[in-house]
């Protein structure tokens, strides 16, 4: 198998990701809110369901960093792509793979794991 065959492979692995992240927090939301509109102001709750929220709290704080942080990378390579000589916004998205800011930074990952294998 080709190089640009694991490539193509480990891409279209990361192909609506985002749908399904949305789906998610999508329920994750209703759950939350439906949650709140039941608790009563003094009501009690057992520890380990308060920890479990505790849990969830943080994971979600860390996966939108995470987010945040290779949408500012991504960013950032454009803008130092663009100043580096990029005639056109057509070129800086085509040396980032094409595909936008939320992929690119995906695909190029995948890309160095590709190579190795």
């Amino acid at each position: 198998m080709k190089t640009k065959d694991f490539i193509r492979e480990d891409y279209e692995e990361y192909n609506d990701e985002v749908g399904m992240v949305k789906s998610n927090l999508t329920t994750i939301i209703r759950s939350a809110e439906e949650l709140d509109s039941i608790l009563h102001a003094n009501e009690n709750m057992a520890e380990w369901a308060q920890e479990k929220l505790a849990i969830v709290k943080s994971m979600i704080v860390t996966v939108k960093d995470y987010v945040a942080s290779e949408h500012e990378r991504c960013a950032k390579t454009v803008a130092e792509t663009a100043s580096a000589g990029a005639t056109s916004a057509g070129a800086v998205a085509t040396s980032m793979g094409g595909a936008g800011f939320g992929k690119s930074v995906f695909m190029k990952r995948n890309l160095t794991k590709a190579k190795k294998k």
